[in-house]
């Protein structure tokens, strides 16, 4: 089954963390965090619809300004997900460049700032100089960003200042049945994203036009196969309290992957608690005791720089359904 989402981390695990996550047949990427980007093309950067920052600390931030430079005369809006103080992060980062010739530019800049129960809404738009515009507030559910065919979640931790960890999950997973559709005289192409967001809606009324002719959705129900959908998780920069630990363990519960940081070697575990970080140890329990599917520890401390293989050891270890708790 081909999965909706195609996921990567842009750098190693010693390197800023950045997670891109394509989705497929629409020309769209989404980013968690946004540290070093460099590694992304100039193809890539310019799909960036989304972006999902943990907190605003400089290795999960700095790529703000190489992102901004390769989306400036891009008409397709850039969405900024982040806790408490990222309007003021993004606008601090605006307010250091001249922008006296933009007028005519269509950069859009539409920024969600998490902050305890509430969201906020704010524009930066190159029309009017990219100067902050407040929108409206609401209430926060939980859920950052609602589609059709998924869903962005977000849970406000702490590192010592707010931090969000973040999941997606694919409601359900739509494949076609390809022998059906050539007995239908149809064809596989780009209106297949159609049809499959009509089935999802409950739209089943709507004429989809295949390029062979005009079909209402509910006369082609039968080519779908339903699946489970993907799950994919973002975790980073947490620190080592039990109200942390146990409403994470809940929040990336069932994930297929469960991306993590996994800073410290868990002999270091002093050193973890006083920088608000995970060890590797903490990480893989997290992921065995929330029946994750697939562990990617990454964010790994400079300390271990000549030996990466001894974190991914202890955190696979911990993960493992073998393993006893000490």
């Amino acid at each position: 089954m081909k999965s909706y989402f195609r996921h990567k981390l842009v750098n190693g695990p010693f390197e800023d963390p950045c997670l891109m996550i394509g989705i497929t047949r629409q020309k769209r990427v989404l980013l968690f965090d946004l540290g070093d980007i460099h590694n992304l093309s100039q193809t890539e950067l310019n799909k960036v619809s989304d972006v999902f920052v943990t907190h605003m600390h400089i290795d999960h931030f700095i790529g703000f300004d190489t992102l901004l430079r390769a989306i400036l005369r891009r008409p397709q809006p850039l969405r900024v997900f982040g806790p408490e103080g990222i309007t003021e992060s993004v606008w601090g980062k605006l307010k250091g460049y001249t922008w006296n010739l933009i007028s005519g530019y269509p950069l859009k800049i539409e920024v969600y700032e998490v902050s305890g129960r509430l969201i906020r809404h704010s524009s930066f738009y190159a029309e009017k100089g990219l100067m902050p515009h407040e929108k409206k507030t609401w209430e926060f559910n939980g859920i950052l960003l609602d589609e059709p065919f998924f869903r962005v979640k977000g849970l406000l931790l702490t590192h010592g200042v707010p931090v969000l960890a973040y999941r997606i999950d694919e409601e359900v997973h739509i494949n076609i049945d390809k022998d059906l559709l050539k007995k239908k005289g149809l064809e596989v192409g780009p209106w297949l994203s159609e049809y499959k967001e009509a089935l999802i809606k409950g739209d089943l009324e709507r004429l989809i036009d295949t390029g062979k002719g005009n079909f209402k959705v509910k006369d082609l129900k039968d080519i779908a196969i339903f699946t489970e959908g993907q799950k994919i998780s973002y975790l980073m920069d947490l620190a080592i309290e039990n109200d942390n630990i146990e409403r994470v363990m809940d929040f990336v519960k069932g994930s297929d992957y469960l991306y993590t940081e996994a800073y410290y070697l868990h002999k270091d575990i002093q050193l973890a608690v006083e920088r608000k970080h995970l060890t590797a140890k903490i990480a893989g329990s997290i992921a065995r005791k929330a029946e994750v599917k697939n562990l990617i520890p990454l964010h790994f401390s400079l300390r271990y720089k000549d030996h990466p293989e001894l974190i991914i050891e202890e955190a696979m270890k911990a993960f493992s359904s073998e393993y006893e708790e000490e």
